[in-house]
């Protein structure tokens, strides 16, 4: 990394699972920018695809101008943070392009928050129902829950697609540059969890205030008719509460999790094992 340039590193995982909450305690941090999903991940791809398929575009773009164009997508998106030590970029698809990533910047690494699929649609379903003369633009107007499930596991579904795409990170050659940070470990443990963080990507520690972290995106939450999707504001804390899922639902969900427990990966993590099987985990005890 050139002198004065800001280092990149990236934010995916599954969706619900804290990366709103974790972007807003890193924005804290003078040194560094972070926020929700931004446009980047879609832009480039767009482009890498239009430059490698289309036949014209490709007689004229070899590798090393794609390569170029690429990093000039989030040079030019974060002109505005160039100042900045290190920036963020948010998107659950960068978990399924490492190796372009690597390609761009060689010292990437990536911050992958978790959390047990089962919370994950029951946090969708506690939003959407907290709109209700609203249609969501997250889920189908006519599905039942179970049919909304079944959509939401899907291979291109909200839930299923990132996951698949975390698989294939923590158990590809890559997953050294991975560190999984489950919810529950983030909002129990503020302190430890960013402690992990900038260890892992080799930043100086800072104090951050876990009593006052703020964010939102009122215009895109409007915009998919549904509000309070990305607000984060307050104290950071782990609320228990009673699942509104049924239980085969939720057990079948829940039993998507492969983060917990010994494997086969070299992704580092900062997770509380839940040793419940019910649907409402009991208080961790665990160490993070």
């Amino acid at each position: 990394m050139a002198e004065g340039t800001p280092q990149y590193h990236f934010i995916t995982g599954l969706p619900r699972s804290g990366s709103t909450l974790l972007s807003a305690i890193l924005r804290q941090n003078p040194r560094m920018t972070a926020g929700m999903t931004s446009p980047v991940g879609s832009i480039t791809n767009a482009l890498r695809i239009m430059m490698t398929q289309n036949t014209e575009i490709r007689a004229l773009v070899d590798d090393d101008s794609r390569a170029r164009i690429l990093r000039g997508i989030f040079d030019g998106y974060y002109s505005d943070h160039q100042d900045k030590s290190v920036i963020f970029d948010t998107n659950r698809g960068w978990a399924g392009r490492i190796p372009e990533l690597l390609h761009l910047f060689p010292d990437i690494k990536l911050i992958a928050t978790v959390r047990d699929p089962a919370w994950v649609f029951d946090s969708v379903e506690n939003i959407i129902r907290k709109n209700p003369i609203r249609q969501s633009s997250m889920v189908k107007a006519t599905a039942n829950i179970e049919a909304r499930a079944e959509a939401m596991l899907s291979n291109e579904g909200l839930i299923g697609g990132p996951l698949g795409h975390l698989q294939e990170a923590v158990f590809g050659p890559d997953s050294h540059r991975l560190l999984l940070i489950d919810y529950r470990a983030l909002c129990l443990a503020p302190d430890k969890a960013l402690a992990g963080v900038y260890r892992f990507i080799g930043e100086e520690p800072f104090a951050h205030d876990f009593d006052n972290v703020e964010y939102t995106q009122e215009e895109f939450d409007a915009a998919l008719n549904t509000p309070g999707l990305h607000t984060v504001k307050g104290r950071v804390e782990y609320k228990e509460r009673q699942t509104i899922l049924p239980p085969g639902i939720f057990a079948k969900l829940s039993a998507r999790q492969f983060w917990n427990g010994e494997i086969q990966s070299k992704a580092a993590r900062i997770i509380i094992p839940d040793k419940t099987v019910t649907p409402v985990p009991a208080r961790a005890e665990a160490e993070v």
